[in-house]
């Protein structure tokens, strides 16, 4: 039996290609991801190597079908389908697919595809794959739910492949920051949105545009890291399980303004103090006595070298100190956090390399912020061991010699 879709007929140059939507079902049905090995005999090697990426799995289960289950407003933008016949060769009108118009000549009609052609995602794999799983977790709520779909027939592995690389090498994605900014559903960034208010230091300085900081930048911290940062603290706070925690997942597309929202921001406001507090840089920041690219670069005039704590990198190591003593120690965290933070020389230098820094560069590297994390607990006098901070310590470099 023919599929039958609803479509607009459209051509870009040379390309032809049908706009319409598909239920979530359909998509189920019909669309085969790369993995399948259904397609190795028609690409002659396997799909996800010869016409896509590496599907990532864990960005399926944790961030987008979640997405899916718990918005009432998400939305997809277009899914790219090739029309690909199980032969292998290009797609034809009358055998393989039918365009019927409404009226002559007109561009709005129904595409009836024959049953035998499988879908291909040259655009939306990862979205493709969310769909179909969340179709199994909620099949009543999901089944009838519709993605817009652009529609391409299939000429050729070459041209499939060119496809795939014209959807993406010439799309730029937003950065991390810019995503956040406009983010009005995630509990983590209405909490970061009431940090960037509630705390002097962060107010007015906090990047919203980029993943990092330009030398002359003004700002302290990226809204990216700052987020970061807020994930682990949380999760110390909270549990493993912190974004399911009825205090934060209540506050789904609340106002930052909210009063449930400030219940949570104050348990940040209150390591973030600490963290200033101990770090008296950032009050000679505040009161105009020297600028945030100082901090970052020094001043050559006034012979400074600048500070490992005023990059991202010492943001999520303090961050992951921080979260290690709570977890540890909990009510009694501020008092060892205050003392560490005040143990350690920041400035940049040799005693940094291998730890915070490679030569005279600040390292922002997963490796590099764990190891510099470790470096700050043990710097404060704590040892090795069991518990969070024992872990930190353990895997923390010694001081180069």
């Amino acid at each position: 039996m023919a599929i039958q879709i609803p479509v607009v007929k459209g051509k870009t140059l040379s390309t032809e290609y049908w706009l319409g939507s598909l239920s979530f079902s359909a998509i189920s049905k019909y669309v085969k991801l790369p993995e399948n090995t259904d397609w190795d005999d028609v690409f002659g090697g396997k799909g996800e190597q010869e016409a896509q990426r590496k599907l990532n799995k864990t960005r399926v289960n944790n961030d987008i079908v979640p997405y899916l289950l718990k918005s009432e407003d998400a939305f997809f933008s277009s899914l790219a389908l090739i029309l690909v016949p199980a032969s292998g060769k290009p797609l034809k009108e009358g055998p393989d697919f039918k365009f019927i118009p409404i009226t002559t000549d007109s561009k709005i009609g129904m595409l009836e595809i024959d049953e035998s052609i499988d879908m291909f995602p040259a655009d939306g794999q990862h979205r493709t794959a969310a769909i179909i799983d969340a179709l199994k977790q909620d099949r009543a709520r999901m089944t009838s739910q519709e993605v817009p779909v652009v529609l391409l027939p299939y000429i050729d592995k070459d041209k499939l492949r060119q496809h795939f690389s014209d959807l993406n090498l010439n799309a730029k994605p937003v950065s991390q920051s810019m995503g956040y900014a406009f983010e009005s559903r995630d509990p983590i960034v209405i909490i970061t949105k009431r940090i960037m208010k509630e705390v002097p230091l962060f107010d007015k300085r906090v990047n919203e545009l980029s993943n990092s900081l330009s030398r002359k930048s003004p700002d302290v911290i990226t809204m990216g890291t700052l987020v970061q940062a807020h994930h682990i603290l949380l999760e110390a706070i909270y549990g493993a399980k912190y974004k399911d925690a009825e205090e934060i997942a209540s506050l789904r597309q609340l106002d930052p303004n909210e009063d449930r929202v400030g219940v949570v921001s104050e348990k940040l406001r209150d390591v973030w103090e600490v963290v200033i507090d101990n770090l008296p840089e950032w009050d000679e920041l505040m009161n105009g006595k020297v600028t945030a690219r100082e901090l970052r670069e020094g001043n050559e005039a006034k012979n400074t070298t600048g500070y490992v704590f005023a990059f991202g990198l010492g943001w999520q190591a303090i961050a992951t100190a921080a979260a290690a003593l709570i977890k540890d120690e909990r009510d009694d965290w501020s008092e060892d956090l205050a003392h560490c933070l005040r143990s350690v020389d920041w400035k940049k230098g040799g005693h940094w390399h291998g730890i915070a820094m490679v030569g005279d560069r600040v390292n922002n590297t997963g490796p590099s912020i764990k190891a510099t994390a470790g470096y700050i607990v043990r710097k404060g006098g704590l040892v090795a061991g069991s518990g969070e901070v024992g872990r930190l310590v353990g895997a923390a470099p010694h001081d180069p010699k």
